[in-house]
């Protein structure tokens, strides 16, 4: 099989793989991942580690806060039958009726 090849910045290449004409990228295009050394590749997983570290204590953050706001709220409902209930969080006072 016969690639076509069209001359670009860096030397030649296959037509249509990241290239939109003679010397330009496009962003879009799948091309394959560049060979990185042992050592950019010890780096690269070093900084997901700590991405995902990061991740993991923003997603932690998010859920103690959600339950401190649930507790915070079931606290405020002195029966526990009107949490079920439409309202039964925060009930509106209404007036008595006749």
């Amino acid at each position: 099989m016969v690639m076509a090849t069209e001359e670009r910045a860096g030397g030649t290449g296959p037509i249509g793989h990241g290239m939109v004409g003679p010397g330009r990228h496009d962003p879009q295009a799948v091309t394959r991942a560049p060979d990185l050394t042992p050592a950019q590749t010890a780096a690269l997983r070093a900084r997901q580690k700590v991405r995902n570290r990061v991740m993991l204590v923003v997603l932690l953050g998010l859920v103690a806060l959600f339950f401190a706001i649930t507790i915070s709220r079931m606290s405020q409902v002195q029966d526990p039958r009107e949490w079920s209930r439409p309202g039964g969080i925060a009930p509106v006072p209404t007036a008595p009726s006749r």
